[in-house]
C-alpha cells in the first residue's frame, strides 16, 4: 500500500427483519438483496483511497441474532455463508432492539472515524410492545451511524409507516429511505455510500 494513500474504513451492518412481517418470500428477498449488494460493496473503489470494508449481519424479531460481528470479519465468502444460514424467526417486530444492538456493535467494535452505515429492513409496523424507537434511533445517530431505512413491502409506503421510517432514516429522508421493491435500489445505495 502506498503511504500517501489514505485509508477509509467502511463498516456496514445489514439488519434483516425476520419477524412475521417478513414471512414467506420476503425474508428470502432480504437475503438475496444482502447477497447481491454486499458483493458490489466489496468491489467498490474510491479514487486515491484504500477502502477497508467490514460487514455485520443482524436479523431480528422478538429477539436479535448477531450472526456476523465486525470484529469477526474474515472475508466476503465467510459473510455470505453466514447469510445463507440465517434462519427465519417469525415472531413480533421489535426494531428498537435491532437498532440498539447494532449501535452497541458499532460502538464496541468500530472506530469513531469509520464510515458507519446501518441498513434497517422493515415494513415500519412494530409490535405494540416495541419500546420507543426514537430513543434508539437518536442514540444510533449520536454515534455517527447513518441509518438507511429500507421498506420491505407496500406496507412501508402506507402514510403512517412511511412517515415513521422517514424519521428513523438519517436526513435527508429522500436520500436514506428506500424500498426493497425498487429495481434500482442497489445503484441508489451505492451512490449514497
Amino acid at each position: 500500500m502506498d503511504l500517501k494513500e489514505l485509508v477509509c474504513t467502511l463498516e456496514i451492518a445489514f439488519i434483516l427483519d425476520s419477524s412475521e412481517s417478513a414471512k414467506g418470500a420476503l425474508f428470502d428477498q432480504e437475503k438475496a438483496f444482502v447477497r447481491s449488494f454486499s458483493k458490489r460493496v466489496a468491489q467498490m473503489q474510491v479514487s486515491d483511497w484504500h477502502l477497508k470494508t467490514r460487514m455485520a449481519l443482524i436479523y431480528y424479531s422478538s429477539s436479535v441474532h448477531v450472526d456476523q460481528r465486525f470484529r469477526d470479519w474474515k472475508d466476503l465468502d465467510v459473510f455470505l455463508s453466514k447469510l445463507e444460514n440465517a434462519t427465519y424467526i417469525g415472531q413480533g417486530t421489535y426494531s428498537t432492539y435491532a437498532i440498539s444492538n447494532a449501535t452497541q456493535l458499532f460502538a464496541s467494535e468500530t472506530k469513531e472515524q469509520s464510515v458507519r452505515i446501518a441498513l434497517l429492513m422493515t415494513d415500519g409496523v412494530d409490535h405494540p410492545r416495541n419500546p420507543d424507537i426514537m430513543m434508539a434511533v437518536a442514540e444510533a445517530k449520536g454515534h455517527n451511524i447513518k441509518i438507511f431505512a429500507i421498506g420491505l413491502s407496500n406496507l412501508a409506503k402506507d402514510n403512517v409507516n412511511s412517515a415513521k421510517l422517514r424519521v428513523v432514516a438519517s436526513s435527508p429522508a429522500q436520500q436514506y429511505f428506500h424500498s426493497l421493491t425498487d429495481p434500482k435500489l442497489e445503484e441508489r445505495l451505492l451512490q449514497q455510500l
